[in-house]
Order: C-alpha cells, then sequence, then structure tokens
C-alpha cells in the first residue's frame, strides 16, 4: 500500500489554504500540484493523470460543482473531495450524490483531511487491485479454453490416423514371414511405438474428460484394495526389470470409496508410474493401503531423487514437468523418463471429483511420500475377522 501514492491536485482560490494543503499532503508524502480555480484544475487534469482532485466548493470563474460534474463525465476514474463551509453543507450532500468520495468542512481539520485522503488512497489501491486481479482472471479462462481446445483437437486429430495406422500394422503383421527376424523386429518396434503413442492419446482423451466433469455417468462403490491389487499386478514387472523392490501392503478385508474403478486405476498407476520414473535403479517403492477413521488411503512412498521444495506446489500444474525438458526422454519407464506433465494433473483431478485430497512430503536426495485421502463409504456387511495373532494388513513385494 505505500508503494503506491497517487497523484493528488488540489484546486483552491485562496492561495493561503492552497498553500497549507499542498505542504500538509506533501509532508504524508503525497505527490500534489494546485490549481487556482475549476478552469484551471480542467486544464491541468488534460496534460495530466490525476488520482484524487480535491476542490473548494466556491470559486470564481468555475465554480467546484461544476468542476466535479466535468470530471465525473469525462474522467470518472478521479475520485474528488469536496471543501465547503457548514452554511454550503448542503452542496457537499448533493455532491456526494455525484459521485464525490467525502467532502471535509471548512475550518479545515488536517487531521481529518490525513484521514480523508487516506481512505481515499485505500479505495483506489483496492481497485486497482480488483481491476488487475479481473485481468489475471480473464486471461487465466482464456488460457484454460485454449489448453481445453488444445486437447480436444490434438485428441481427435491424432486419434483417427493412429486408429487407421494400428489397423495396418495389424494386417500387415499377419502378413510377415515370421522366419525373419530382422522385419519381425522392426515391427515389434513399430507396435510398440504405436501402443505408447495410444497410452499418451488416451490419457490426452481422460484428462479432456475430467476437465470437462463427464468422466463418469454415476459414481459407485469401488474397492481399493481390489484396485490396487489389480494395478500391481499389471505394472510390477516393469519395477523387476529396473531392479526395483516394490512391496504392497493391503488390508485383509475390502475398503470402499464411492467414484470410479476406472479413475481410482488412474491414480494408482500415476503415482506408482511417478516413483518408478523418479527412482534409481535398484531402488524401492512402497504401496500401502489403510483406513482412518473416515477416509481410506492410498500412500506410495519411494527412496528416489525427491523433488526440490521450490518446484512442490507446481507438480499437479497440466504438462509441468520436474525435470528440465532439454533432458526429456521419450521412455517413461527408465529411470528420470519423459512425459507430457498429465499424470499427477490427472490424479489431482479424479482425487478433487472424488472429494478427496492429496498430500505429498518430499526432500531432494531422500525420496517422495504421496498420499491420497478419499472419504470412505460404509459397508453394512461385516470384514471378516482377523485373530489377534494375524496381522492387520498382508504385505508382499516383487
Amino acid at each position: 500500500m505505500d508503494k503506491f501514492k497517487p497523484q493528488i491536485l488540489i484546486v483552491e482560490d485562496d492561495e493561503l489554504i492552497r498553500n497549507i494543503f499542498q505542504q500538509s499532503l506533501e509532508n504524508w508524502g503525497y505527490p500534489v500540484d494546485t490549481a487556482e480555480n475549476g478552469q484551471d484544475a480542467l486544464d491541468k487534469i488534460r496534460r495530466k493523470n490525476y488520482h484524487i482532485v480535491i476542490t473548494d466548493l466556491n470559486m470564481p470563474i468555475m465554480d467546484g460543482m461544476t468542476l466535479l460534474n466535468r470530471i465525473k463525465s469525462e474522467w470518472p476514474y478521479i475520485e474528488t473531495i469536496v471543501v465547503t463551509g457548514f452554511a454550503t453543507i448542503e452542496s457537499a450532500i448533493d455532491a456526494l450524490k455525484m459521485g464525490a468520495f467525502d467532502f471535509i468542512l471548512k475550518p479545515v481539520n488536517f487531521d481529518q483531511v490525513k484521514i480523508t485522503v487516506k481512505k481515499c488512497h485505500h479505495k483506489i489501491q483496492a481497485e486497482a487491485e480488483n481491476t488487475h486481479l479481473k485481468k489475471i482472471n480473464a486471461r487465466l479462462k482464456e488460457l484454460n479454453e485454449m489448453k481445453d481446445k488444445f486437447l480436444s483437437i490434438t485428441n481427435h486429430e491424432i486419434r483417427t490416423p493412429l486408429t487407421i495406422i494400428k489397423g495396418y500394422i495389424e494386417i500387415l503383421d499377419g502378413l510377415i514371414n515370421s522366419s525373419e527376424p530382422e522385419i519381425r523386429e522392426i515391427f515389434q518396434i513399430l507396435k510398440s511405438t504405436i501402443q505408447e503413442l495410444t497410452q499418451t492419446v488416451e490419457r490426452m482423451h481422460t484428462l479432456t474428460r475430467a476437465n470437462r466433469g463427464d468422466w463418469i455417468a454415476e459414481p459407485h462403490n469401488v474397492d481399493v484394495v481390489q484396485v490396487a491389487q489389480k494395478v500391481y499386478d499389471e505394472m510390477h514387472r516393469l519395477f523387476e526389470h529396473r531392479s526395483i523392490q516394490l512391496e504392497i501392503s493391503l488390508p485383509h478385508h475390502p475398503l470402499y470409496i464411492l467414484g470410479s474403478f476406472h479413475a481410482l486405476q488412474i491414480i494408482l498407476r500415476e503415482l506408482l508410474q511417478n516413483a518408478l520414473k523418479f527412482t534409481q535403479d535398484g531402488g524401492k517403492v512402497n504401496l500401502k493401503i489403510y483406513e482412518t477413521h473416515k477416509q481410506v488411503a492410498i500412500c506410495v512412498q519411494d527412496n528416489g531423487i525427491g523433488i526440490p521444495y521450490e518446484k512442490q506446489d507446481a507438480i499437479f500444474s497440466l504438462f509441468y514437468e520436474v525435470q528440465d525438458v532439454v533432458y526429456h526422454k521419450s521412455s517413461k519407464n527408465e529411470f528420470m523418463g519423459g512425459g507430457m506433465g498429465i499424470g499427477l494433473s490427472l490424479v489431482k483431478e479424479f482425487v478433487t471429483n472424488m472429494k478427496g485430497k492429496i498430500v505429498v512430503d518430499s526432500d531432494p536426495g531422500i525420496g517422495s511420500t504421496f498420499v491420497v485421502y478419499l472419504p470412505k463409504v460404509r459397508q453394512e456387511t461385516s470384514h471378516k475377522e482377523v485373530k489377534p495373532d494375524e496381522p492387520s494388513q498382508v504385505t508382499f513385494s516383487s
């Protein structure tokens, strides 16, 4: 607030009062100009940008009311404060009705002047900040619409030719003589590359639907334990390939949330994929499902490279990648492998849609822990009783 000082114009025909106003306001740190009458003030306003005009009402050539009317007609953003004697207080009230910020009675109490000018200063500052925020919000809305349009068009424009390519590759695959190993190897590379591109397009399509809010038609009860087991079965060989120990800890009984089986799969896959990407070969990743009083928790912990503190607030932003894009790698399964910066954004979107939250605890060089909390659905049927000597969780690893 102190950095911005509004430019003030004093309009007063009495030179002594005019000078006292100027000296007082300048002593308080405000830049001040003066004018002898309304016409003089208009000439100065046309040449310079003022924020506040403090004007006497009774002046020769052009009085304060006429000046106020001209200012509000031509420069409505300028705040005005009128100075009047008690005998003309009705004129001051009329000035307020015309849009004046406030009035000051004569004889002038300069403590009151300071308070009034400061209030006017705060109003101007607040309006400027509000205007700035509106511009930022409008720009953000525009960028968000551009992003949605980009995702939608890209998804459509890539998906159609990709489907055609996949179809012809499958036809040619059946025609290639399997005794030609070099050609078979080329086709396997082509099929693998197309599969990766297909997965990328599907993720973009999923993100587009999530942003539109139509990612799920009807939420239903989903067993988090079952989904976690399924995702582990799908992905554990990727960890084995890089000698990373993937340990999973699950409760003996189902834990239900209200949401989408598909969305929950994506949450688990993306969190594990993220841990795989940023954990060195030979490292360790833990996936644990447990319950609190009202929530089901999904915890993915790794002993990888961690996330720099200054980047932790940005990791859920769309298209954001922690590593420098200069060192981008096409394979998302190798250490520091590349991506489009979609995964964690999808996780955040789905968790929010299911009325959950996600927290991150990460130390550079030590590792990261992501915990998703989702509202738990109470089940009427009782869980299988666990004997006192049985652990409440079953743990196994790849």
